[in-house]
């Protein structure tokens, strides 16, 4: 008499555990297989079991499909028998582009359980974010349970961006610059760079914000920022310390000429008038300059000198930038 194939077509939880247990299985065996198939087919998370496919030595190349609880049927969009005993990387190219082959290679054997988070969208899983634990069953198969966390991630992005950003600008805040900072001058350290850190006031904010009300003085910062932004590289970080303050980090750049040119026309950009409710406002920015590591070897440094340049520049004539002395230090001003 011909054997159907184990999962040629929908079988019952019972069918499908007797079709699967050992022939030498104990009743408690036996009983063990129906509760934990019954488990997976309940559970609320995907869950999958898939066979190694070893090549002469043993070592296991690839896998296929043995079992596919239902929600991880819905998440492929396939009917679970078309799947049973296909090759997983055929079906799911995905595996070998991300690594993941090698991961779940390596739990079979190590024994070792295996844990990540991975973004997927291709074709048959779209821009999700899932949970995937891998563990050994036996010698050559594996359990796989993952469980959509796209939502969470989305929660928790948006907390860190909240956390990282500025509300009024959405450019770095003060957080973000210093961890930026940080990893600039940690990076131009290791190969031998520079990094400059140009620190730019709006002058008489204060007045234009009394003659405007501070809606209008709120659209005038962001307006100023988005200058900022379209004034430097995508390397380049634009952050708004507080108040009428930004900060631009520029890495990687060759000489001090080149960041004065950069400077110059960072000016030029964001000086133009902007037309707020009716009325053009002119503006006028002082730019204070420090490089590392001429003038200082830690963020904190860095931007103290650059505050101390762009003080400078207030009391010699505004609209300027000026690169950091250290004859400016103890003559720090409160020039608004």
């Amino acid at each position: 008499m011909r054997t159907k194939r184990l999962w040629s077509k929908p079988l019952t939880l019972f069918n499908a555990v007797l079709a699967r247990r050992p022939r030498t299985a104990t009743p408690i065996a036996i009983t063990s297989h129906a509760r934990f198939f019954a488990a997976a087919e309940c559970a609320l998370d995907d869950f999958y079991i898939f066979d190694g496919i070893p090549d002469t030595s043993g070592t296991i190349l690839d896998f296929t499909f043995s079992y596919i609880n239902p929600n991880a049927e819905r998440r492929l969009g396939m009917p679970r028998e078309t799947l049973y005993g296909k090759i997983l990387t055929e079906v799911r190219p995905f595996m070998i582009e991300s690594g993941l082959i090698h991961k779940y290679r390596e739990v079979v054997r190590t024994g070792t359980p295996y844990t990540c988070e991975v973004y997927i969208d291709d074709e048959m899983i779209k821009a999700t974010w899932l949970n995937v634990q891998v563990v050994r069953l036996g010698n050559n198969s594996i359990a796989v349970t993952s469980r959509d966390v796209t939502e969470h991630r989305r929660r928790s992005d948006h907390i860190h961006y909240l956390a990282h950003h500025d509300h009024l600008t959405g450019l770095a805040n003060r957080m973000l610059l210093h961890e930026r900072l940080r990893q600039a001058v940690l990076r131009a350290q290791n190969h031998g760079q520079k990094v400059a850190v140009l620190l730019i006031d709006i002058d008489h904010f204060k007045q234009i914000n009394d003659s405007l009300g501070h809606a209008d003085g709120d659209v005038l910062l962001a307006t100023v920022g988005q200058r900022l932004l379209s004034s430097v590289r995508e390397s380049d970080t634009v952050a708004r310390m507080g108040g009428d303050e930004f900060v631009i980090i520029m890495p990687e750049f060759r000489t001090l000429q080149d960041i004065m040119h950069c400077g110059q026309q960072i000016i030029r950009n964001t000086v133009q008038p902007v037309e707020i409710s009716g009325r053009n406002i002119s503006l006028i920015l002082s730019v204070g300059v420090s490089v590392f590591p001429e003038d200082g070897c830690t963020a904190e440094e860095l931007l103290r000198n650059a505050d101390a340049a762009m003080y400078n520049v207030k009391d010699t004539g505004r609209n300027n930038l000026q690169t950091f002395d250290e004859r400016l230090l103890p003559a720090r001003r409160t020039t608004a």
